[in-house]
């Protein structure tokens, strides 16, 4: 039997680790693991294993997942990974709440800031006419009704008093959704009254009620006037929807039907003539014209420009007119000169905002076809034809060539109506002479108290440089100026730019004997040019004496707003109006007649050219032949510019002039009791 040998002498091996196997991908616990064999080689012949894990567990997330945390401690791998990821998460969580503290401050800021934002454009507004997340506010003035027959109304406006041949009435307000606005509204239409006239007669040319309209035009629902009745017993007949920042004793507004109106700021000679047919037929839209008087609403001039007229405010924005509207304010600009290059300026820009953006829509003298708008520039009037309404002033500089233009001034002095036996202080106004821009300094003064020294007096002053000089003279006995302080220069451009409204310069008096009354001139002239100078007298005495009677001049600049003349559907009147001063002076009914006779063109040219020629609003005559009927539109510029009684009259001579006796006939049949 063969032996077989055993392998007695087997060396041992031990056992070595493989290389890592890549990471798994990251497990809903927000771990990844990998591994490693005990293969390479193997243990055999009694070696030893490979030391150490197999299995190899990591956080997979930089140490940002929260997963399974609580978890972690159990596990039997990756222990020293978990501790490694721990100061990463901690300074994670920190930055995260660092950031969220700094946005929550940065966002308390900005809404403090917001808010004294808001605080501070309220604090600017005196006329308090901004409401809670509304950009217009709806007014609406009540009225207290005396009816003289069926269905007439007579609709009040804002304004201290006035006299006109129609009805007395008084203005309370009821409670304003703008709460805080109540006590002012409420003050000033108690204050105002509508007397009538003893002797019948038209009222002056001169003014006008706030709101009238033609003797044809309609309420399109009356019974909404007479079946709301407030809880004071009067009626709400408008909702005038108005700009904020507005001030308040210086507009009017009004609703206006097709039979169209016209609506005024009386003693301010700035009026909206709104014609008939230019609002649609079933239409009523509520129009209003005010005056802007902060500097900020000034148009932004070159230093060769001058503001020659008050800023118009009309609206509202947008309105849809089938005819244009004629918008009418004063001037200051002396046309005699002949060296005026005027223009109209517009702006679209709210009330609200600080620099309203203007631009020129016309220079006179250089329209075309397509100019949307007319302007006709009377003596002391400007008439600015329009389809728009917006904010608009009359613009100057001197013609290139020419000599120099001259505007007019209106001097104004005023001092305190009760002054120390110290001192006395003296204000002297330099604005433009219109009667407007002398309602602003009658409002001003009227604030602080003051008196009225010597009725306004007006001074040509002349482009080219030359400062505006001030001296006080004829100081009388007992009072004195100090050195030097009697005499003062306003720069040519502070008067010539007007960026101001209230421009003006004060001079002080001392007492040196009480025994002694102030008495003193004022001579007010443009340096150099001698010829152009005036006298402002201070009568301490005779301002004493007067101190509680109201200024003749106050007076003549401070009348109020008037009434809203309305008829019954019919179109009859119902009470006895002196409608050719008050309203429209032709019925539909001649103005469709005219239209008919000079429209059309004929070889002896006494059509509507010779009409426009009579009349003086031909200067370009190819606006009114653009329209359908020009006839119609120089006689909507005719009722706005022709407001005395005599113009009727006028125009019925004019028509025979021209040998247009058919065209008369139309005024003696229509308007013969008035003629």
């Amino acid at each position: 039997m063969k032996h077989i040998p055993t392998k007695r002498n087997e060396k041992a091996v031990d056992g070595r680790w493989t290389s890592w196997s890549s990471w798994s991908g990251c497990g809903p616990d927000c771990r990844h693991h990998r591994r490693r064999s005990c293969t390479n080689p193997a243990p055999s012949g009694g070696g030893r294993y490979c030391p150490g894990k197999d299995l190899s567990t990591s956080n997979c997330t930089g140490g940002l997942c929260k997963v399974g945390k609580e978890k972690e401690p159990a596990l039997s791998y990756g222990t020293e990974a978990e501790e490694e990821a721990t100061p990463a998460e901690t300074e994670a969580d920190v930055a995260l709440y660092v950031g969220v503290f700094v946005a929550v401050a940065v966002f308390v800021v900005v809404v403090i800031a917001m808010v004294m934002l808001v605080r501070r454009i309220k604090g600017r507004d005196p006329c308090m006419y901004r409401g809670a997340g509304t950009e217009v506010i709806p007014v609406q003035p009540d009225l207290t009704q005396t009816a003289l027959g069926n269905g007439v109304q007579i609709n009040g406006g804002f304004g201290e008093k006035l006299v006109t041949p129609l009805l007395s009435h008084h203005f309370p307000v009821p409670p304003s959704p703008a709460q805080s606005r109540a006590p002012l509204l409420d003050q000033q239409h108690q204050q105002r009254s509508l007397t009538p006239s003893s002797t019948g007669k038209p009222p002056h040319s001169g003014s006008c009620p706030s709101v009238v309209s033609s003797s044809a035009s309609t309420v399109s629902h009356p019974s909404t006037i007479s079946d709301t009745e407030t809880p004071s017993g009067r009626h709400s007949v408008t909702s005038a929807a108005l700009p904020p920042n507005l001030d308040i004793e210086y507009i009017a507004w009004g609703t206006v039907t097709k039979s169209g109106g016209r609506i005024c700021i009386p003693g301010s000679g700035i009026t909206l003539t709104i014609p008939p047919g230019a609002i649609k037929k079933g239409a009523n839209v509520e129009v209003y014209i005010a005056v802007l008087r902060e500097d900020k609403d000034r148009p932004r001039l070159s230093d060769k420009e001058t503001i020659l007229s008050p800023v118009v405010l009309c609206g509202p924005f947008g309105v849809m007119l089938k005819k244009s509207a004629i918008i009418t304010f004063q001037h200051s600009a002396l046309l005699n000169s002949q060296n005026w290059k005027i223009s109209i300026q517009a702006s679209e820009s709210g009330t609200e905002e600080e620099n309203p953006e203007w631009k020129s829509v016309v220079t006179l003298g250089n329209e075309t076809i397509n100019t949307p708008l007319y302007c006709q520039l009377d003596g002391r009037q400007c008439h600015v034809v329009t389809d728009h309404l917006c904010r608009y002033a009359l613009v100057g500089e001197t013609e290139e060539g020419g000599g120099w233009a001259v505007k007019s001034l209106a001097l104004a002095a005023f001092a305190p109506s009760l002054y120390s036996a110290v001192d006395y202080n003296i204000r002297v106004y330099c604005v433009e002479d219109t009667k407007a821009a002398l309602q602003g300094v009658m409002q001003v003064e009227q604030r602080l108290g003051g008196k009225l020294l010597d009725r306004p007096k007006s001074m040509p002053f002349q482009d080219g440089g030359a400062n505006l000089c001030l001296c006080l003279e004829d100081v009388a006995l007992g009072w004195r100026c100090k050195p030097g302080a009697n005499y003062q220069e306003i720069p040519f451009q502070h008067v010539w730019n007007g960026r101001q409204n209230n421009l003006h310069c004060s001079f002080t008096l001392e007492n040196v004997d009480r025994s002694q009354k102030v008495r003193c001139h004022i001579l007010v002239y443009q340096r150099g040019i001698q010829a152009h100078r005036q006298m402002l007298k201070v009568n301490p005495q005779d301002i004493r004496e007067k101190n509680n009677v109201p200024s003749p001049t106050l007076t003549w600049t401070n009348q109020p707003l008037g009434s809203t003349v309305t008829a019954n559907d019919n179109g009859s009147p119902l009470v006895a109006l002196d409608q050719p001063i008050a309203g429209f002076r032709l019925t539909q009914q001649a103005r469709k007649q005219l239209r008919t006779f000079l429209d059309p063109p004929n070889l002896n040219g006494n059509d509507w050219r010779r009409l426009a020629q009579e009349l003086q609003v031909d200067r370009y005559i190819n606006y009114f032949a653009t329209k359908p009927s020009p006839t119609e539109h120089i006689l909507d510029l005719w009722e706005a510019r022709h407001r005395d009684s005599s113009a009727i009259t006028d125009l019925l001579n004019i028509l025979r002039m021209m040998g247009r006796e058919d065209a008369a006939m139309v005024l003696e049949k229509e308007a013969g009791s008035w003629l």
